[in-house]
């Protein structure tokens, strides 16, 4: 359940970051253009300013480009180091993806292993424990072949008619069953010495519940594969994180890039700052304008 709640957070983070890519798309078109001519300039500026002062730009400074804080986090919650590849990284890309790669593979195989154990222990249980046999214990004990019809502090839980993950955890869990284990003893005697017995042959505590080595190694076989069911949730939660920090990563970089490259106290801001946008006039947002600010 838990694991099916960690992959649930997973899909809504993805869907979370589609539609975050899809919003970035959605810039209108003098938008986009204010931005291209808003860092068009600056790195015009910039490329101007560094000849002037007998520095070549570097290839960096060439490339230099607006990038969107928000479509980095988005592509990093999609694929953790795709934000960092596509703000200019070329290290951390690796870093990111080697993780959430190396979590997916761990999962997948001990996600399997979680199955093949399971498979393993169900087996040995049906090999093993007996409906029937409890069903004999219940009527010897208390008159009625059904633990649902049976009103005892003792009888706290009621065995499911078909073979679902309860019914296998409490035939190995709970004293309740033990008698239902093929090599039960009690004394070093079976069930069927006590069939008689009647009150007497009730399991009301560990100190009166049959000894059976079958049913220890099933309930150890059972935290093995419970084990592995554990480990495969935990790289799920190790992906969830992984991304989360990608994301969050790649979103503070990219603003920084943006403020180192064109930011306050920056060329962009020194000389020339055009913004583009839409005001409302006769309609919502009907009319285009353009600002240029000169500073000196």
């Amino acid at each position: 359940m838990k694991r099916n709640i960690c992959l649930f957070i997973l899909v809504l983070m993805s869907l979370t970051a589609t539609s975050l890519l899809a919003a970035e798309s959605l810039l209108t078109p003098i938008e986009q253009a204010g931005l291209e001519i808003r860092y068009s300039m600056s790195s015009l500026y910039l490329a101007q300013d560094e000849t002037s002062s007998g520095s070549a730009p570097s290839e960096g400074d060439k490339t230099n480009s607006y990038k969107s804080p928000g479509k980095a986090f988005a592509l990093s919650i999609l694929v953790p180091g795709l934000g960092q590849y596509y703000y200019g990284s070329r290290v951390k890309p690796w870093l990111f993806f080697g993780a959430e790669v190396t979590a997916w593979v761990l999962y997948f195989k001990w996600d399997g292993d979680y199955n093949d154990l399971t498979t393993q222990f169900e087996a040995f249980q049906r090999a093993h424990w007996s409906r029937d046999d409890y069903r004999t214990y219940l009527e010897a004990a208390y008159g009625v072949p059904d633990d649902d019809s049976i009103d005892a502090t003792e009888i706290s839980h009621h065995l499911p008619d078909t073979e679902t993950g309860q019914y296998f955890e409490m035939t190995g869990k709970y004293d309740q069953f033990a008698w239902g284990w093929d090599d039960a003893l009690r004394d070093g005697k079976p069930l069927d010495s006590f069939l008689t017995a009647g009150d007497g042959l009730r399991i009301v505590g560990s100190s009166t519940a049959p000894y059976s080595a079958n049913r220890i190694a099933y309930v150890d076989m059972r935290d093995d594969a419970n084990r592995k069911y554990d480990q495969a949730r935990a790289m799920i939660l190790v992906s969830l994180a992984n991304r989360l920090i990608s994301g969050f990563e790649a979103f503070l970089a990219t603003k920084s890039r943006n403020k180192h490259a064109h930011g306050k106290g920056g060329p962009e801001f020194s000389v020339v700052d055009v913004r583009a946008g839409m005001r409302s006039y006769n309609g919502p947002s009907d009319t285009p304008f353009l600002t240029a600010t000169v500073r000196f």
